[in-house]
């Protein structure tokens, strides 16, 4: 079975969506705290930039 290059990079933004999509839902159902949504946007954040630095490596550019 032959698995895809940039299904890592797929799975980081995917989850950064999710964290994205849940503080806006918890938050709007007032069931978080704000100290708890900024924590998870932060893990959002971090996924994001490991995206970006996978998508900006050599290695990646070099494949394209």
């Amino acid at each position: 079975m032959k698995i895809d290059k940039n299904l890592p990079l797929l799975v980081f933004r995917c989850v950064a969506l999710g964290l994205g999509l849940a503080v806006l839902t918890l938050l709007g159902m007032e069931k978080m705290e704000v100290k708890e949504a900024v924590y998870l946007l932060a893990m959002a954040v971090t996924c994001l930039a490991a995206c970006s630095l996978g998508e900006n490596s050599k290695e990646h550019k070099e494949r394209e």
